[in-house]
């Protein structure tokens, strides 16, 4: 879990703790068992709570989101981000 603490000056200055959601950013479904459980090619990878995209940073479901094996062997991507960057690859695109 992480945590963060307001600036000082914006009220109490207590820290506070950044949880994930309870649904789904993406789809707005609400969480289960079952949207936690997110493939990574034949194999499911289990969760207790909903994992965050690497690039946009949203937390989505499994039927948001995939693990893939593209940089570093387990890369988080919501469908959204892995459509954009499969886009780009075939244009030509990023470096």
């Amino acid at each position: 879990m992480l945590s963060y603490c307001q600036r000082p000056g914006s009220g109490t200055g207590a820290c506070k703790t950044m949880e994930p959601p309870g649904s789904c950013q993406s789809c707005r479904q609400a969480v289960t068992a079952s949207r936690l459980q997110y493939r990574r090619g034949d194999t499911i990878v289990h969760n207790h709570a909903l994992l965050q995209c690497d690039i946009c940073e949203r937390y989505a479901c499994a039927e948001c989101l995939r693990v893939y094996n593209i940089y570093s062997g387990y890369d988080f991507l919501c469908h959204e981000c892995a459509r954009e960057l499969e886009q780009a690859r075939v244009k030509g695109g990023g470096h």
